[in-house]
This record gives structure tokens, sequence and C-alpha cells, in this order.
């Protein structure tokens, strides 16, 4: 492989899209270059993929053939199992290893270099002083940062270690939210959107203050959007109810297979006089299967997120359970792949 040299500027990008773009090419091209790959697969997220000529330049370049997957990257849980017979090594971008081993696939961190100080002033108005800290994968390297600057400001802060699916201290993702200190007065989630801090709040049952370095703002997630996500939810158990075929999805994306609990929800639904099967995928999409529900098994995101995309209701597997008296209502947990 030629020697080391500067990576193309790609003046179309925003300065801080091109700065962590840099750094993530920087680490694959070592890594590249350590494995002396020849044929390199390259894996991304959707938001990366607006720079598929960009990237496959930097590689080409260098003379190293590129494969770019086209198939869907939701987390490290997507990995294109497909493509690494291809190729001498898989870069996947964006995500955090979740525990599963990968023959030749290598995890590219995405990561934004935010500011520790606008962070923690945004921080001091938060009233409650035992605190439990938590971010996504862009943001999480930097949290005993956070953690640190917090403390001298007379914070009790916990960065807990999750669960083995979770690699870093304080990380939470769309499936675990295990790296919440339930023990704590308040959650501190670092990162962009709704879903992981309403989250948070529905698992540990306390005040979440979601704070984003992209926007330099922060705002509480309320009991009201909470209760509305939960009679959400309680409406699709109702209507479940009364349904009589199931069709249980599953999927053999390796950090997403659930088979044997699919299996095991199969049995309890049959236990119970009703009709159901198991409907298996790569790709979870909203078929025209003859039910009357549908039991998700595979990214819980698909259950909260895309429900809308179904035709029929879309359950989680704890929410199956309570439509068979397996579990009561007052009982509701997020579903979690640990």
């Amino acid at each position: 492989m030629a020697g080391a040299k500067t990576l193309k500027e790609v003046s179309k990008l925003p300065k801080t899209m091109h700065e962590r773009l840099e750094r993530a090419l920087k680490l694959a091209l070592e890594e590249v270059e350590r494995r002396n790959a020849r044929i390199v697969g390259i894996q991304l997220p959707d938001g990366l993929k607006h720079y598929v000529p960009e990237i496959v330049d930097e590689f080409e370049g260098r003379g190293i053939e590129t494969l770019v997957s086209g198939k869907a990257t939701y987390g490290a849980c997507d990995v294109d199992t497909e493509l690494i017979r291809e190729v001498d090594v898989l870069l996947h971008f964006a995500h955090e290893p979740i525990g599963i081993e990968f023959d030749r696939v290598v995890f590219i961190p995405y990561t934004y270099d935010y500011d520790i100080q606008a962070v923690v002033s945004l921080a001091e108005r938060i009233e409650e002083k035992m605190i439990s800290l938590v971010a996504t994968s862009q943001y999480v390297h930097r949290l005993e940062d956070v953690k640190e600057e917090l403390e001298k400001l007379g914070y009790s802060v916990s960065l807990k270690r999750g669960s083995n699916r979770v690699p870093k201290a304080g990380l939470v993702l769309g499936c675990n939210f295990t790296a919440v200190n339930r023990g704590a007065e308040a959650i501190v989630f670092i990162g962009d959107g709704l879903f992981h801090p309403r989250g948070a709040a529905i698992y540990s049952g306390k005040k979440v203050y979601a704070i984003s370095p992209l926007e330099r703002k922060l705002r509480i997630v309320k009991e009201k959007e909470v209760q509305e996500f939960l009679r959400r939810r309680y409406a699709l158990v109702a209507k479940a109810m009364d349904c009589e075929v199931f069709c249980i999805l599953a999927t053999s994306k390796p950090g997403q297979n659930r088979v044997k609990l699919a299996l095991e929800l199969k049995n309890d639904l049959r236990s119970k006089g009703k009709k159901c099967y198991i409907a298996y995928f790569d790709e979870i999409r909203s078929e025209n299967f003859p039910c009357d529900c549908f039991v998700n098994t595979a990214c819980p995101r698909i259950a909260y997120d895309d429900w809308k995309k179904f035709r029929k209701p879309v359950l989680t597997p704890q929410e199956m359970e309570i439509v068979i008296g397996k579990r009561n209502w007052e009982n509701y947990e997020m579903d979690e792949i640990l």
C-alpha cells in the first residue's frame, strides 16, 4: 500500500461532518493497511450513504477495491454477513460493537467531539444532584470528561456499564438501556432525538434531561410524553386482545436473531388457543401475511417506531404476554435485547 496521504478535502460537507468523516476514514485506512487488505467492504448507515463517492475515492485512490453494502444499517446488529464472504475486511461505520464476534469485521467509530463546557453549562440547570449519565455512540467517548466536570460542580454522577451487549460505560442502544442507573434521582442523556431519552424514562421511572450537543439545547422528557407513548402502546395491546391469528416476526440478522424467543412465544400463544406462525426475514417488512396481529422479535424499534407501516397491530414480546394474561399492564417494560 502507498504511504500515508492527506485525506482529500470534501468541500461539500459541513465542517463538523467533514472532521468526523476524516477522522473515521483515517482509522479505517490504518486498519486496512495493518491487515494488508486489497478488497474492502464498506457498510454505512443511511446518513453517510450520501457520501459514498467521496469515501470510495479515498480507498480506490490507494489501489484498494471497494464493495459498498446496499443493505440497511441501523446498528452493529446489522452486519452484512453476505458481503463479508466477498472481501478481505468489512468496515462497519458509525456503530459500536455489541459483544458478538464477527470474523474480518472492523467497527469504525464516527464520533462528534462536542464542547464539554457547553454541555456542562446546560446541565447546571438540573436540580437533582444524584444523576445517571448516558449517551449514544456518537457522544459516549467523552462521558468521562463530562462526569469529571459535573462532579466539580457538586453532582454525584453514575457512569454505569450495561450488559455484555454494551461495550462502553454509559452507552445506551435502541435495544438496550441497562447502562441507565435506576438508583439515580434523574437521568442525563447526551445525544439527539426523543427515542432514547423516552426509553430511559420508561426504563428508569425517573425524570430524564436530554442534552443535544449539536443544538446546544436541554429539554426535559415530560411525564405527558411518556404517558402518550404508553397510551399508544396500550391501544395496540387492547386491539390485539380480540386477535386470533398471530404472525411472529423473526430475523436472520446476527444481533437481532431471537428465534428461540419466537418459538417460546408461539408455544405460549398456542397454549391459549391462538393460531400463530413464525415469519423469518433478513429485513423485516410490512408484508401482507394473513394474520390479525404481528409480534416482533427483531429490532425493538420496529414495534416502537415503524408500527404505522403495518396495517395491523405490531406488539413487542412483553406486550404479547399482556394479551395472553402472562404479564400485567402495570409491569410494562420496554423490549430489550440483552
